[in-house]
């Protein structure tokens, strides 16, 4: 291993035989980057002293260069000249410096700078036949691609600030550069896995080139198609309209025609045909691709035995309808995920379908999770087949299903076709799996060609209600909706219809919803519900189904923690240690998302490695402090549902720590205790639930008290911490320390007793004689 290691991809890095390395002052590491990145040629004295302190005369400057530079050597242990060549990091004379680069180190700029022709790839592949071979091995491309991607940590010394324009501007230059060539490097990464059919893979980098540029209308295609190849058609509906609504608000244009036209042909379920799908048997078989990591499941068990309670009672005519209820990143999807897989072996003759409400829908797109059970119902599953969702021998099953749909459809539900099911493309599906004799072919294409009438409300219900008690006469079905929280009043109502309905008919039908918890049910309405309403459109439906089969929830919020963190570690060998273990724990809480995302995130960036017998060990250093993309989108998520008040309540909060006091963050504010408690009631309540109210002290008889309050998971702290620029943190952290002073004024003993914290904040606020004090 390089004795020295630097990293200038996101915060700057730096460690010197396998320790950190100490800088005397910010210019000396700023004097460090700009040397080694610019390390191809010797650099005047004077250009540097005029880069680093631009604003002071030359001699002071010069003087300023010879300090800084005489400290820089010190860190690195350059201390005096050496004869071998290759021990020396810089080379100096008495006009230049330069840095070694024959030395023993390594850079992440070095190793991620690439010529982008060099892959040899085409300039727009996907727009060329599906299957077309690149010019080089796309294998070997694609782990290139992915080892030069993986060195992208973040922007160019993110968070790094001097004060010199002149270096200011050079560090501005790298940065757009280097994210220049990482978008470029996601993107094409992006097409080749693409044009495998690697979606899955796919889909990580596609979202990490949309965070880097998201007004890239391209790439939001390409995620679209990557969402609608894998069997989402719901997420790639909701990616076009996140993408009009960037494209309108930021830039006051609408989406390409071309972007258009997908998302159209994603609504109308005719993307299979853009695979290459042509509704031929064969296309139960897509071409081999990469295999996605198994999905793993864990510490879910119980859980999992509650519903296959619901699903034999089911199974035996007793339908029902149940709920899984849990935050976002808690398993719900995970958790319908195996009990499909685990039903569909378990029972032969058992259809599984899915649909997913979606924020972006709105009152335009109604019955949207209902319409996508239907339409997989009537043989619209290639996407999904192909993305791995569907397993070969449920595709089957489907596609067995076809006929009987159709002839359902036809004698129960004819107002369902070109409403709930394109009746064009289930002709053509038609032609190629049932006989031309088949009594309902005809019919279908007669209710196909006919101008259609709105039909009522009651009449739609009644019919989706009778096409699937048909089906279930022949296959029992396990039907599953994603996401009840965005439901439109519609679905709630359709939803409730059909539940009412399923025990008295005696129907073969589970249906599992799942859905994030909501506090008071009216706070969070779904996209074209009634505003005036006191309710959520489920919460009527969830105490009603309730009250009809007993308890029907399954709540994951109760059964995340330390068994959880214990049980997903030892999925693969490691000798993680229970210190280890303990502080995954204490930084997630057992929070499922979180303790995936943040493992995942420390084995990338190489904080864990495997050992020679290819268990997982800590290494020398682990950086809790970086979220993953996807536990950073959870907690922006959760941070957008307050107001701006409220936010900044937060972001003040965030500075005191994981505990805060609301005495302290309202001086802090300039408003009173009682609005701080105010605004915080909003952070303490689902589906938020962000801080919790810890504890009240009194500290002497004459009043004096402080309100605790926690962060429920300490990256809520630091997501919102990290958010701050470094003027309003430094602010902030001043702030902080003279409230705190304040509060304590006159008790000698409380104040040395908040010493510690004390001086921490005011080092944080620059005010280093202050902190000394």
């Amino acid at each position: 291993m390089p004795r020295l290691l630097l990293s200038l991809l996101g915060p700057f890095h730096a460690t010197l035989d396998n320790q950190a390395v100490t800088f005397a002052t910010v210019k000396a590491r700023a004097l460090l980057a700009y040397l080694v990145v610019e390390a191809a040629r010797p650099h005047a004295r004077a250009v540097l002293a005029g880069l680093l302190w631009p604003d002071q005369p030359d001699r002071d400057a010069l003087k300023n260069l010879r300090n800084t530079t005489a400290r820089l050597r010190a860190a690195l242990g350059d201390r005096a000249p050496r004869e071998d060549p290759h021990s020396s990091f810089l080379h100096i004379t008495t006009q230049t410096i330069q840095f070694n680069p024959a030395s023993d180190h390594w850079l992440d700029v070095a190793d991620f700078r690439f010529a982008i022709a060099d892959f040899g790839l085409p300039n727009d592949p996907v727009a060329q036949q599906r299957g077309a071979a690149s010019a080089t091995d796309p294998q070997s491309q694609i782990a290139n691609l992915e080892s030069k991607i993986e060195l992208y940590r973040g922007p160019f010394l993110e968070e790094f600030a001097v004060d010199s324009a002149a270096f200011e501007e050079w560090a501005l230059l790298k940065r757009e550069q280097f994210e220049q060539q990482a978008q470029t490097a996601l993107r094409r990464l992006v097409t080749l896995l693409e044009l495998q059919g690697a979606y899955e893979l796919a889909l990580p980098y596609a979202r990490r080139h949309l965070e880097l540029n998201p007004w890239d209308e391209a790439a939001h295609r390409q995620m679209m198609r990557l969402l609608a190849g894998g069997g989402r058609r719901s997420p790639a509906l909701a990616q076009y309209e996140t993408c009009r609504r960037l494209l309108t608000q930021e830039l006051s244009v609408e989406p390409e025609p071309e972007t258009t036209a997908l998302y159209e042909r994603i609504r109308d379920g005719l993307w299979s045909e853009e695979t290459g799908v042509r509704g031929s048997r064969e296309a139960i078989s897509p071409a081999p691709r990469p295999p996605a990591p198994p999905a793993v499941f864990v510490a879910r068990e119980r859980e999992l035995a509650k519903l296959d309670g619901f699903l034999a009672r089911a199974l035996a005519g007793q339908g029902q309808v149940a709920f899984v209820t849990g935050d976002a990143g808690s398993g719900k999807t995970a958790l319908l995920d195996e009990l499909a897989h685990r039903a569909t072996a378990a029972h032969g003759a058992l259809v599984v379908a899915c649909g997913s409400c979606n924020a972006h829908a709105g009152a335009g797109d109604p019955y949207l999770p209902f319409r996508e059970i239907l339409q997989t119902l009537a043989g619209d599953v290639e996407g999904q087949r192909a993305g791995g969702v569907l397993s070969p021998e449920q595709a089957r099953r489907l596609w067995a299903l076809l006929p009987s749909t159709a002839q359902a459809l036809v004698d129960h539900g004819p107002g369902l076709i070109d409403t709930f099911v394109p009746g064009a493309a289930l002709l053509r599906r038609g032609e190629a799996f049932a006989p031309r004799s088949a009594p309902w072919r005809a019919r279908l294409a007669e209710l196909a060609r006919r101008e259609r009438a709105p039909a009522p409300q009651t009449d739609l219900f009644a019919q989706v209600t009778a096409v699937l008690a048909a089906l279930a006469r022949q296959y029992p079905l396990l039907l599953m909706l994603d996401d009840l929280q965005w439901a439109d009043g519609g679905t709630a109502a359709l939803l409730f219809h059909l539940g009412r309905r399923l025990a008295p008919a005696g129907s073969r039908i589970l249906v599992v919803g799942a859905y994030r918890p909501l506090d008071s049910w009216g706070f969070q309405k779904p996209p074209g519900s009634d505003e005036s309403a006191e309710h959520h459109p489920l919460e009527l439906l969830v105490h009603e189904f309730g009250r009809q089969w007993g308890n029907v929830q399954v709540d994951l919020n109760q059964v995340e923690g330390r068994a959880f963190v214990d049980a997903f570690l030892d999925t693969e060998p490691n000798c993680l240690d229970e210190s280890f273990r303990e502080a995954l724990y204490r930084h997630t809480g057992g929070q499922a998302l979180f303790t995936v995302e943040l493992l995942r995130g420390l084995q990338e960036r190489g904080d864990l490695v495997r050992d020679e017998a290819g268990r997982w060990t800590a290494g020398p250093t682990l950086d809790w402090d970086r979220l993953p993309a996807r536990v950073e989108a959870v907690i922006a998520e959760r941070v957008s549902q307050l107001g701006a008040e409220c936010q900044a309540t937060l972001a003040t909060a965030s500075v005191e720590g994981e505990g805060f006091t609301a005495e302290v963050v309202a001086r802090v504010q300039g408003v009173d205790e009682g609005e701080i408690t105010r605004r915080l009631s909003g952070a303490l309540s689902q589906p938020r639930r962000l801080v919790a109210a810890h504890s009240l002290e009194r500290l002497d008889p004459g009043g004096r008290r402080l309100s605790h309050y926690r962060f429920r998971h300490v990256l809520f702290q630091r997501y919102l911490y990290r958010h701050l620029d470094a003027v309003e943190r430094a602010r902030l952290h001043e702030a902080v320390g003279a409230a705190l002073e304040a509060l304590h004024a006159g008790h000698p003993d409380e104040l040395v007793a908040l010493a510690p914290q004390l001086a921490w904040h005011f080092e944080a606020a620059g005010l280093v004689d202050q902190a000394a004090d």
